[in-house]
């Protein structure tokens, strides 16, 4: 007849063995779960524009301060784009916080705007939601 102790003594590297198959299997799915690419969420934001091969040639190297002049652009036409911060929004994309200023006809352009980066690595614009009620 076995003792107690013969018992515990037998059944210790079967738990040892359970126990680290099961952390490894927690920390597999943690893992799996936890991971995210790069280049952020794969839906488009509501209501933006795509930004169009140009400006997003540009917000690709925009660094703080840079500018650049489009003559047709989503955020309008003969605007001159000045890329301000650059930053990762609550929803892990990549973000520019530019500033617009129209280059011809009416000078009342002085808007923001909001460029992200979603699936893909596509640039996508949207007007400042504080702009609209100006």
């Amino acid at each position: 007849m076995k003792t107690i102790d013969a018992v515990r003594t037998q059944s210790r590297p079967r738990c040892r063995l359970a126990g680290a198959a099961l952390l490894v299997l927690a920390l597999a799915g943690c893992a799996a779960n936890g991971h995210q690419t790069g280049s952020g969420p794969s839906v488009p934001m509501d209501d933006a524009t795509p930004a169009g091969p140009q400006l997003s040639a540009f917000l690709d190297s925009a660094a703080t301060g840079s500018a650049t002049t489009l003559a047709t652009s989503p955020l309008g036409a003969n605007v001159a784009i000045y890329a301000r911060e650059r930053y990762f929004a609550a929803s892990g994309r990549q973000c520019v916080h530019l500033e617009l200023t129209r280059t011809a006809g009416p000078s009342s352009l002085d808007d923001g705007a909001l460029a992200c980066r979603v699936a893909g690595n596509s640039w996508y614009t949207q007007r400042l939601v504080t702009a609209l009620i100006r």
